[in-house]
């Protein structure tokens, strides 16, 4: 394919313009799920006017095109400009600059008037392809950016090629088919790439994360913070077990601990104690994928036994990796927050209890874990004060204990994702006193207050409950509907667990969320136990999406060694490795242009083989050609001889003539004027007879 540069002045056609803003709708439309939807709206608008001027200037031939002048789109660009730094409240970061790229991407489009603006625009409109995988690397964003990238080849050549520059846009297959036959032959030599060129141990850059809200739990707990969490089906992570997966009674995913209430909520303690003496007991081996939380805390089964590790091949000699800390309390911590998604090898021992620290450790969590408020309106004195008479009769902690959990399970108390509102006073008092409805923090916060009233070292632990089985690929989903809180309380030396909400709706912790609430109220989609046919496309498509992320997204450093090792590629020297690389990508090129070459041969062979039957055909009828004679005079002698197939041997003669002779299948109306030649010349020597007939016809 022979190209031709477009000079950096000369004006763009109204076709190349017409593919510009295709090319940047399928650029922009994947990213626009990641900016607001006024900024969205905003930067579509901006390439439909241009449509529109273009439309207004084919209907007026002979007024002067439209312009808007430069001054009116700087204007554009700065007020856009200050009205995302207004909408985000801040301009240096990711997501405002991904929409002021948007926004000045419709802005440039508007002002395109040179082939230099349109190879600039390109370009701009290039990097927009990489723009939603800063938000997600899922199967789904792989797919949403094929379509711009085949824009991306076939405006490359309508730019390029002055033959293309007014294709119109209904000829969309002309530039289309080349992209994707160069799509399909580069695509082994990626895969060769992806499989053998050496991978870096870390990213070459990484990119700052912006501030604002996040769907996850938090470092603080107030009544119906973890019920509205709850109403989420986001996946909050998955979990690969290497063996049995336990059941949903034992799955508590242990996340923040939180020891400092102040009469209302609650919030975690900035002390982050040394972890003890390794657990014993029965080991669980598991993988999780974390779903960024932007927070710098991660989740474990409880209870954890080491730290998180980088997820390595498990062979002989290769040492794991520590990508964070455990502490005392059984809480794990990244080296830095979570911003992508994460997946990290974990060992748990199943348990609910484990040893406390001992000396100052131990009086600063015995301090630590029975502070409550003393004054203030939030006091709570009606629970101090049943804590108080209960106490009375149970003088031992763990007798206090079963007492506050068998009250918990014979008084009316109601399981509930709607809560009433506690705003005013004391609301530990008016949930245990007065509604008596509540979600999981609500009675891990009361509970752990009657304790502390006691005199009986208690605290909130938050996390998640549970989990659901996906059947299509073995592994587990826990999403945010499957957030909860339960307590610890601190008995003969260790800590041990206590969840109040299962003293209230047992099924809630045997079968999950769906479960324990009533069938009046709201249950989210994924986290319903009949959600019918919608929910098992969307664990199909997930499972699908989770081997995605593993395998291709996943495909690291660690992964790459490990296939190497398994390939004894490890053994072989990089010169080696290098020659071995090139020589693949050589053979598949060669064998690539040899393909071409032999298909090309093939489609011109075939014009002269109908044709050399033709003339073998009429010699053998009595009416050989003569040497110096061409298609056309050949095709009217044999008309003349055979007057009944007259019209078939002058369309053959055309035909041939057209192929043989015509313009080269460089642009779209050449290559349709061949093809019908082509239909042309096979159906009328199909109309001819043998050549027997032929020469029995009288003349």
């Amino acid at each position: 394919m022979k190209m031709h540069a477009t000079a950096p002045r000369a004006p763009l056609s109204s076709a190349q313009i017409r593919w510009l803003g295709v090319f940047l709708l399928a650029t922009l439309l994947p990213q626009a799920l990641f900016v607001p939807i006024w900024v969205a709206g905003f930067g579509t608008m901006l390439i439909a006017l241009r449509m529109l001027l273009l439309q207004r200037d084919r209907l007026r031939a002979g007024a002067k095109p439209a312009r808007i002048p430069s001054w009116a789109l700087a204007l554009f660009a700065v007020a856009a400009g200050f009205a995302i730094r207004q909408s985000f409240g801040y301009f240096l970061g990711r997501d405002p600059c991904v929409a002021f790229l948007f926004v000045l991407a419709g802005i440039k489009y508007l002002e395109a008037r040179t082939a230099r603006d349109g190879t600039l625009l390109v370009c701009l409109a290039s990097f927009q392809i990489v723009t939603p995988f800063f938000y997600t690397q899922s199967l789904l964003a792989a797919l949403a950016a094929m379509p711009a990238l085949v824009a991306l080849g076939a405006v490359l050549q309508v730019l390029a090629q002055p033959s293309l520059r007014d294709l119109p846009l209904g000829d969309w297959r002309v530039p289309g088919h080349r992209t994707i036959k160069l799509f399909a032959q580069g695509i082994p030599l990626a895969a060769v790439l992806f499989v053998l060129f050496p991978r870096l141990a870390g990213p070459m850059w990484g990119l700052p994360t912006d501030a604002g809200s996040k769907s996850g739990l938090s470092d603080q707990m107030a009544p119906g913070s973890i019920s509205q969490l709850s109403m989420s089906d986001a996946v909050a992570f998955r979990v690969d077990f290497d063996g049995a997966v336990p059941p949903s009674a034992q799955r508590y995913w242990r996340g923040p601990v939180m020891s400092r209430f102040d009469g209302r909520g609650w919030i975690t303690s900035d002390r982050r104690t040394p972890r003890g003496p390794r657990l014993a007991g029965r080991q669980i081996v598991y993988w999780v994928t974390l779903e960024p939380n932007w927070k710098s805390w991660l989740f474990a089964l409880d209870l954890p036994a080491d730290p998180p590790t980088a997820e390595t091949s498990g062979d002989a000699g290769v040492a794991a990796e520590a990508i964070g800390s455990l502490t005392g309390d059984q809480r794990l911590f990244a080296r830095a927050a979570v911003t992508q998604p994460l997946r990290y090898r974990q060992t748990s021992i199943p348990g609910d209890a484990y040893a406390a620290g001992s000396g100052e450790q131990l009086l600063e969590d015995r301090a630590e874990n029975l502070q409550l408020p003393a004054e203030g309106r939030n006091t709570n004195p009606r629970a101090m004060e049943f804590a108080r008479e209960l106490r009375v009769q149970h003088a031992d902690d763990a007798d206090y204990i079963r007492a506050v959990l068998r009250w918990f399970r014979t008084e009316k108390f109601y399981y509930t994702l709607a809560p009433p509102l506690l705003s005013g006073p004391n609301p530990v008092d008016a949930f245990l006193f007065d509604e008596r409805r509540g979600f999981c923090e609500h009675y891990a916060s009361s509970f752990v207050v009657l304790l502390r009233a006691a005199g009986i070292p208690a605290r909130v632990v938050t996390g998640y409950q549970g989990g659901e089985i996906n059947p299509s690929g073995g592994y587990l989903i826990v999403r945010q509907s499957d957030a909860h809180a339960w307590a610890e309380a601190l008995l003969d030396g260790k800590w041990r667990r206590f969840d109040p909400t299962g003293a209230v709706a047992p099924s809630r912790i045997e079968r999950g969320l769906g479960a324990a609430l009533p069938t009046s109220e709201f249950v989210p989609l994924l986290a319903r136990l009949d959600p019918g046919w919608s929910k098992n496309v969307q664990l199909a498509w997930d499972a699908f999406n989770h081997d995605w992320r593993r395998h291709v997204i996943g495909f690291n450093y660690d992964k790459q060694r490990s296939l190497w090792r398994d390939w004894n590629m490890d053994r072989l020297p990089p010169a080696l490795i290098t020659a071995i690389v090139a020589g693949l990508i050589g053979l598949w090129g060669a064998g690539t242009l040899g393909l071409i070459s032999w298909w090309r041969r093939r489609s011109g062979d075939r014009v002269r083989l109908l044709w050399d039957a033709v003339c073998r055909r009429l010699a053998n009828a009595g009416l050989p050609r003569r040497p110096h004679e061409g298609p056309l005079a050949f095709g009217a002698r044999a008309s003349a001889r055979w007057p009944e197939f007259g019209v078939a041997f002058r369309v053959i003669a055309e035909s041939y003539a057209i192929l043989r002779y015509g313009p080269p299948p460089a642009t779209p109306g050449a290559q349709r004027q061949r093809a019908a030649a082509l239909a042309r010349l096979t159906r009328a020597i199909d109309v001819l007879p043998a050549a027997a007939t032929l020469r029995a016809t009288p003349t």
